[in-house]
């Protein structure tokens, strides 16, 4: 019986892989498998481990990749508080910011009421000048008794209310304008701002430059009766 090759006994059984030379180096990759260990010692060890780092991970890649993710993770959170507290000023100033402007239109407002008073009278006044030319009226007649008319209104004392004055503790002398309008109902109209009752001043100063016409004639009259009287 014949003896077998060489190769049937250091490995080669026909089904696995044939070398042409046993004692060559095996041309095999790294890391490759081989059939029982055969390329054991034809693969060398330094090539095993660079083939084993060659196919690791990058773990300096992998944590330099982390420490991104955790830096632009922090930096994600530090934006979101900023916002947060920005929007938070904002809203904040946006409200102090209305309450000024609340309290500006309250005290526009009481001085617009204010004004409108005093720009009523004043235009009313401005009005009487600028009107006083006699080509301007008809129906031109003497006032007959001042003195009965001024008898019946009531002058009065009083302080304007906080919303239609700055000067709320001032005093003021003046008249009641629905008294003044009983009397006097031509000389009273409603302001257009404010929608109050106001008295038209000018109407008095007639009234009283002939009350004051009457007195001095009243007087004029005893004085001469009483000379008289004494003749």
């Amino acid at each position: 019986m014949a003896a077998p090759s060489i190769p049937s006994l250091i490995g080669n059984s026909g089904s696995g892989r044939a070398y042409k030379n046993r004692f060559a180096e095996d041309p095999l990759a790294s890391a490759a498998y081989t059939f029982g260990g055969e390329s054991a010692g034809a693969v060398s060890l330094g090539k095993a481990f660079q083939a084993i780092r060659n196919a690791s991970p990058d773990y300096e890649d992998i944590a330099a990749s982390a420490a991104r993710i955790r830096a632009a993770d922090k930096m994600a959170l530090f934006d979101a508080e900023a916002s947060m507290l920005a929007a938070g000023l904002q809203a904040k100033g946006a409200i102090k910011a209305a309450d000024y402007q609340a309290q500006g239109i309250r005290d526009q407002g009481k001085s617009q009421k204010t004004a409108g008073i005093i720009s009523g009278l004043g235009s009313l006044a401005m009005g009487a000048i600028a009107l006083s030319d006699e080509e301007t009226k008809h129906t031109i007649d003497e006032i007959d008794d001042a003195l009965d008319t001024l008898r019946k209104l009531r002058p009065v004392t009083f302080y304007y209310k906080e919303e239609y004055t700055k000067d709320p503790q001032l005093m003021h002398h003046g008249f009641i304008a629905q008294e003044y309008q009983k009397v006097m109902p031509d000389a009273t109209y409603i302001d257009s701002f404010t929608g109050k009752l106001c008295i038209d001043t000018m109407d008095l100063i007639s009234l009283l430059v002939r009350a004051n016409q009457q007195l001095e004639t009243r007087i004029t009259r005893l004085e001469v009766k009483q000379a008289l009287a004494t003749v």
